[in-house]
């Protein structure tokens, strides 16, 4: 197994998706061929990262819109990632 560069270890790629998500966005859509397809679990390590980053690009860019828009945003948001949670443990169970 190659050894990756430290910049796209898992810690580093959290911190800049959360703290700079514009820098974190870009680490992960240009370093998509250093990514695994799947790692042990069998879960696509790229799609999971580029979740993340969209996740919190789409966060980040809420402060530039108005205030009385960015709260329908916001909620629409949360109530779509709810309600996939909810649907993904009610059909588990």
């Amino acid at each position: 197994m190659k050894k990756k560069p430290c910049y796209l270890k898992a810690f580093w790629i959290y911190f800049f998706c959360i703290v700079t998500p514009p820098i974190g966005y870009l680490i992960v859509f240009l370093n998509l061929k250093r990514l695994e397809d799947t790692n042990e679990e069998g879960h696509s390590e790229k799609i999971y990262y580029l979740v993340i980053a969209t996740i919190s690009m789409a966060f980040w860019m809420l402060k530039f819109l108005p205030n009385s828009l960015r709260l329908y945003v916001s909620v629409g948001i949360l109530s779509v990632l709810i309600g996939r949670y909810l649907l993904k443990k009610l059909n588990k169970g």
